[in-house]
């Protein structure tokens, strides 16, 4: 291996352009916040139907965009980034808090009662509010997806 060829790998030169999937991943959060809005403040949700699927929905257009706008850049930064760490960790509640709407895991949401933003007229049933707290998360995982943008496009 040359040395053009090592220095290519440790900057992580398979990765997606940053710009590029920093324009995704912002794409997959602002589709999972609008779902996740129509979900908490309407009965039915346009395109997906109920608060189920837009969880599934949402949990699945998450991981996408996280896929693509944040864990796919972690060889760039390292695995032991605390970006990247941080990532990970949200990544994980975020699956739990997906499993917990769609398995009926009422105490792990229940407490978030208050806090999740409900129409007037919509239940606050585990599903939404597994929904509410994941689109906290997510948004909370785009906004450090930018220090990560910068830091990536440095190296």
């Amino acid at each position: 291996m040359t040395s053009s060829m090592g220095s290519q790998a440790r900057k992580g030169g398979a990765a997606m352009p940053i710009g590029i999937a920093f324009v995704l991943g912002t794409a997959g959060v602002a589709v999972t916040l609008w779902l996740a809005w129509m979900a908490l403040t309407s009965e039915s949700v346009p395109i997906v139907g109920t608060a189920r699927t837009a969880l599934i929905a949402i949990a699945i257009i998450g991981m996408a965009a996280c896929a693509v706008g944040g864990i796919g850049q972690a060889p760039i930064i390292g695995w032991a980034h605390p970006i990247t760490i941080f990532g990970i960790v949200v990544g994980v509640l975020a699956l739990l808090l997906a499993g917990a709407g769609l398995f009926g895991w009422d105490a792990l949401v229940r407490p978030a009662a208050g806090v999740v933003p409900l129409g007037a007229t919509i239940a606050a049933t585990t599903e939404r509010l597994a929904i509410g707290l994941l689109a906290a998360l997510i948004a909370m995982k785009w906004i450090v997806g930018i220090p990560l943008a910068l830091l990536v496009n440095q190296r």
